[in-house]
């Protein structure tokens, strides 16, 4: 639908100066709406034809006379800009309002009213904070997020940006299905990019941009959950491999102290002598806090983990434990290892962590309460999800329960004939009933 776009300018007589001039003000009509503004420039109601719009130049002084064309050529750059702005919006966004085109004239920072123009003030602010209480790995999957948004509008509409207004559940879901289809991404991938996308329309709602959020009602696609932990015996495989290389074995070390503590790779990254604390007992334990969740970890070092330490000692700089390769070298090397071992799953360092929680503590009895503190979690409910149960651990506790409820429970005699439980549809019950009753009473009567 064409929008109807009007400029006037006017004088408010209501507010004459001392001079006896009065503000000229400019008034953007479009759809009906309107949008008022000062242009700063002010004259003496006598000159000013209402009719026109303008100063009426004819009939005056020399002097009056340039001062006159002078404010109609400021006017004239005003309107000039203005219908600049509308066709701008219109062809860049097919969005366009009384406000946008009012912000364009007079120079005010205006709201970002656009998709990825939005964006890119999030990403800019987010930069800031990089380092600070934020960290670059996010930051980087804003920027391909926001890359992945372009590339779509490019494709699906052939526009560079798009108005927050014009956002809706179809738009999403053709988002998904881009992701999906011609980017060919896995349901987690995709699924990060959505959610980049829903935070920044409610920063739109926030910022009072769109009056409602959009996507009420839309729900993320749930992958299937993946094996995510080694057993005991892919566990016990990789601790035992003979590995060709230094490098590899490096790795394995690394991913085998993880597998035995539950530290993430930024936490083995940080790890030092001062995260090490000795109890009165003599057991060593680290205290150190999760980067992610800010929560302190207690874990006791075990003898496989002292063991990596003692192996690697010195080897860490600035005060560190270890050498912490980047997260992809350690994934290559990773897939390597998974390789030569045979271990028939994609391993991940992340695995390792996952490992702790279910076959190290859960399987040999550790409650879930303990695992929660000992992994750093805010929430049990984030446990949960690491802490898969295993056939052994459901072997282990029903063979405990069977243990206990052995001679406790049993079953009174009550006489009921066999032939009832033959087929269950013994038709004679109530005249026997009937019969063992008479027969009862009689016994009594005697």
């Amino acid at each position: 639908m064409r929008s109807t776009f009007r400029l006037l300018f006017y004088i408010n007589r209501q507010k004459i100066k001392k001079t006896g001039k009065c503000p000229v003000m400019g008034r953007i009509t479009l759809d009906g709406k309107v949008s008022q503004y000062s242009t700063g420039e002010e004259v003496s109601p006598e000159y000013w034809d209402a009719g026109k719009g303008r100063a009426a130049v004819h009939g005056k002084d020399s002097e009056m006379t340039t001062e006159l064309r002078k404010l109609n050529r400021k006017l004239e750059e005003l309107e000039e800009k203005a219908k600049a702005a509308y066709k701008k919006n219109v062809d860049s966004t097919g969005y366009v309002s009384a406000e946008l085109i009012k912000n364009a004239v007079t120079g005010k920072a205006q709201p970002k009213e656009t998709l990825l123009a939005l964006f890119d003030e999030h990403n800019g602010e987010y930069a800031k904070r990089v380092g600070v209480d934020r960290t670059r790995h996010t930051y980087v999957r804003y920027l391909t997020g926001r890359r992945h948004l372009y590339d779509f509008l490019q494709y699906k509409y052939g526009a560079e940006d798009m108005a927050l207004r014009s956002v809706d559940m179809r738009f999403i879901e053709n988002f998904h299905f881009y992701l999906s289809t011609v980017l060919r991404l896995k349901t987690v991938s995709l699924n990060d990019y959505l959610i980049l996308l829903c935070k920044i329309v409610r920063l739109a709602v926030k910022r009072r941009i769109l009056g409602h959020y959009p996507f009420t009602g839309y729900k993320l696609e749930t992958p299937p959950k993946l094996h995510r932990h080694l057993t005991g015996e892919q566990l016990a495989k990789l601790m035992a491999a003979n590995l060709p290389t230094y490098r590899l074995c490096h790795t394995r070390d690394l991913f085998v102290f993880s597998a035995f503590t539950g530290l993430g790779r930024a936490e083995m990254a940080e790890l030092s002598e001062n995260h090490i604390v000795t109890d009165e007992n003599g057991s060593k334990w680290i205290y150190i806090h999760r980067l992610k969740t800010k929560v302190e970890c207690r874990i006791k070092l075990l003898d496989i983990p002292l063991k990596i330490m003692e192996k690697y000692k010195g080897e860490g700089t600035d005060g560190r434990l270890f050498y912490v390769p980047a997260t992809s070298c350690l994934c290559r090397s990773l897939k390597i290892i998974g390789d030569i071992c045979g271990l028939d799953c994609h391993l991940t360092y992340y695995m390792a962590r996952h490992t702790y929680a279910t076959e190290i503590c859960l399987s040999n009895g550790v409650p879930i309460e303990t695992i929660s503190r000992m992994m750093g979690h805010s929430n049990i409910r984030t446990t949960q999800i690491y802490a898969e149960i295993t056939n052994q651990k459901v072997r282990k506790d029903f063979g405990i329960l069977s243990e206990k409820t052995r001679g406790r429970y049993s079953l009174p005699e009550d006489n009921m004939p066999s032939r009832v439980y033959q087929c269950g549809q013994y038709s004679g019950w109530k005249k026997e009933c009937v019969r063992q009753k008479k027969d009862t009473d009689s016994s009594c009567n005697v």
